[in-house]
């Protein structure tokens, strides 16, 4: 029996160690190979009128990501108790392929989405990735099977979308991503669940070798849609995961279960604001909420002064910072005061980014709300 349990633990350590290791130095091996066949090819990045770079520049990066997480899933599948491997295989090969024919194609909207809800429909196919219960958050209990497959399943989308929206300059989904899969590897070894932070410390391997070269000047590459769905359908099914489990599981965490939610919302914080700022602004203009602009956290801050790089630090700091503040309010507030404390947040960084926005529609309505200021102080 002792013995099992040796080899056992001698497993999970040697995936643990050994896979992502191999990963980092695999995706640094492949990034440069990839770049090299993506410019032969002219399958590059050209500058239009929303670039953040100039001259052509290698896309396709996301495909070592495609192929790492191939990889891991293959070698750690002895992890996997509730054997999901294939799905997530699945589902991931799907969310590749859409984002390789858009970086190739420029794949319609519709068409996009439609393939995009395919994967992710496999994932919801999946009892270990359904949400049943809130177990008491903000007095929410049981979730109706319907609702939660159609509430998982939109919430999913957004989020999958979102890590595109933000992929606009050097560096930025990659320290996003680094990020949220650090917080989500500690969360996965804290409660024992290995072969999920086999998949997250992965994550943080190819991003971390992509970022060598993304911020490259001379061999500079883009992990394009083709890496962006794939970051953020894993990073999804990540979160999907964590709030599936049930209350029993998050002994091992300092705070409630209850309260998970609220912390994964802080620790996506950045792409969930982006989005939702995005599209309520477009939802005003009365624009498709598929039409691209230059209205992006990233743009205002790059606009603002700073560099790409510098930028992409910036936005993954106000990122940790959120977390790591939530992380001690749920500890000590309620649902109700902790929800608060978070949505006032979220409007402060609204009112700083509208402030620092250089963009001309927000001048203009900064210049007509001086107006009306200044109209009611004379009344």
């Amino acid at each position: 029996m002792n013995n099992i349990h040796f080899n056992y633990n001698y497993v999970v350590i040697s995936r643990l160690v050994l896979l992502p290791i191999l990963v980092f130095f695999g995706s640094l091996f492949i990034i440069p190979k990839i770049r090299k066949l993506s410019l032969k090819l002219n399958f590059s990045d050209t500058p239009n009128d929303r670039s953040s770079h100039n001259g052509k520049v290698a896309s396709f990066g996301g495909v070592a990501f495609f192929l790492s997480y191939i990889f891991v899933l293959f070698f750690a599948e002895t992890l996997d108790s509730s054997h999901v491997s294939l799905t997530l295989l699945a589902s991931i090969t799907i969310m590749f392929f859409t984002g390789l024919l858009d970086d190739m194609t420029d794949m319609s909207p519709k068409v996009k989405f439609f393939a995009q809800f395919i994967a992710v429909s496999f994932l919801m196919s999946e009892p270990d990735f359904r949400i049943l219960s809130l177990y008491g958050f903000m007095g929410i209990y049981e979730i109706p099977l319907y609702a939660s497959v159609f509430g998982s399943m939109f919430f999913l989308l957004g989020l999958i979308n979102a890590f595109n929206l933000i992929d606009g300059i050097d560096g930025l989904t990659g320290i996003t991503g680094i990020l949220v899969a650090s917080f989500y590897s500690f969360m996965f070894y804290k409660l024992g669940f290995y072969f999920y932070l086999t998949i997250s410390l992965a994550t943080i391997a190819t991003l971390l070798a992509f970022l060598r070269f993304n911020f490259s000047v001379k061999r500079k590459i883009f992990m394009g849609d083709t890496g962006s769905l794939v970051i953020g359908s894993v990073l999804g099914l990540l979160t999907f995961k964590l709030l599936s489990l049930k209350v029993d599981a998050y002994t091992s965490l300092s705070f409630n279960r209850e309260q998970l939610p609220l912390f994964l919302i802080s620790v996506l914080f950045v792409p969930l604001l982006d989005t939702i700022r995005v599209m309520f602004l477009r939802a005003i203009r009365g624009v498709s909420m598929f039409k691209p602009d230059k209205n992006h956290i990233h743009h205002i801050i790059v606009d603002f002064g700073l560099s790409h790089r510098r930028a992409s630090f910036f936005i993954g700091l106000l990122n940790f910072l959120v977390a790591l503040i939530m992380f001690f309010v749920i500890q000590v507030f309620n649902d109700l005061e902790s929800v608060l404390i978070l949505v006032s947040i979220f409007f402060i960084a609204i009112l700083l980014l509208f402030l620092m926005n250089k963009n001309k529609s927000a001048i203009r309505m900064k210049s007509k709300m001086k107006k009306l200021f200044l109209n009611f102080l004379s009344l």
